[in-house]
């Protein structure tokens, strides 16, 4: 089965790569070659918002299934499908659950409102437009939107950022009071359910929510966390307010963020990952490769 994964080297398009090339199926992926691509895959070279460059790449090509990582824009999916369309069987789009634009109510379905949502600016933005591509397509697709993603090889600083205070001894300052609710699901689940989906009709031109079966505040994550790694956490708070926002020290905004995926558990799909054991996987990783090291304090906490 000839797979293209739309990105492939970094966190998930790197894991889901390795796991498919594992299980043996022919790997393309589309990415401009910035980063380092396995040398067990086809790469294909290419600008995906360089129209006539990918039509020409892409041209001799037919997929049966297609996983769109690298997708931010509905002017992306769009092209895309114009060049593809009638040349694979599935198309996966990795949306995102910044989109739900109802902060007042959840946790959220798949059928609770989306659309443009100010706290998540113009990434939540293009990912509801690139859904709204999505869903024009005339061949099978699959929505998924995961909540945080979190585990070994994550590119963004966020259960590191925990990690590396606690063992170095630094103070965590948490946003507000800590309490607001989020959800985390381990790379290895999500790499999971989209292999699951491959061919799976029970997927066909539906739309899931994917993340980890618990939710949990921001304060007893770090809690979790320093449960992990055995460890003394201290912890302090900064009132956040406009001159203040907790994006400018912190990993995960001060809102909540967390849902329901009952739906996709309807397909059989189940996690194999709970929040600690993804959290102890990825902390002994970081610690075995020494990338718990000294973190620099930023501007907004050299003031506390």
């Amino acid at each position: 089965m000839k797979i293209l994964v739309m990105g492939g080297n970094q966190f998930l398009g790197k894991a889901l790569t390795e796991k498919l090339l594992v299980e043996n199926y022919e790997v393309f992926v589309l990415n401009r070659g910035n980063r380092e691509n396995s040398t067990e895959v086809t790469h294909i070279k290419v600008d995906r918002d360089n129209y006539n460059e990918i039509e020409e790449k892409l041209k001799n090509f037919k997929f049966d299934i297609i996983v769109d990582i690298s997708a931010y824009t509905g002017l992306q999916v769009k092209n895309f499908y114009q060049i593809m369309k009638g040349k694979f069987k599935q198309y996966i789009l990795i949306s995102s659950a910044s989109i739900y634009n109802n902060t007042k109510e959840f946790p959220v379905s798949e059928a609770s409102s989306i659309g443009e949502n100010p706290i998540w600016g113009d990434y939540a933005k293009n990912k509801f437009l690139a859904e709204q591509e999505v869903l024009k397509m005339e061949e099978a697709y699959t929505i998924f939107r995961p909540f945080y993603i979190y585990g070994i090889g994550n590119n963004l600083d966020r259960e590191q950022y925990i990690f590396s205070r606690i063992e170095n001894k630094f103070p965590i300052y948490l946003p507000d009071d800590g309490e607001n609710i989020i959800q985390f699901g381990y790379i290895d689940d999500l790499v999971d359910s989209i292999i699951y989906s491959f061919n799976n009709k029970k997927f066909y031109k539906e739309v899931f929510n994917i993340s980890g079966d618990e939710s949990i505040s921001i304060k007893n994550f770090v809690d979790l966390c320093a449960k992990v790694q055995k460890k003394e956490v201290k912890i302090k708070y900064i009132k956040c307010d406009e001159k203040i926002k907790a994006r400018d020290w912190f990993p995960f905004r001060n809102t909540d963020l967390y849902g329901s995926i009952e739906k996709i558990k309807l397909t059989g799909f189940k996690n194999k990952y709970s929040l600690e054991t993804g959290l102890k996987k990825t902390y002994m990783y970081l610690k075995n490769n020494k990338l718990l090291e000294k973190p620099n304090l930023n501007e907004i906490e050299k003031r506390f």
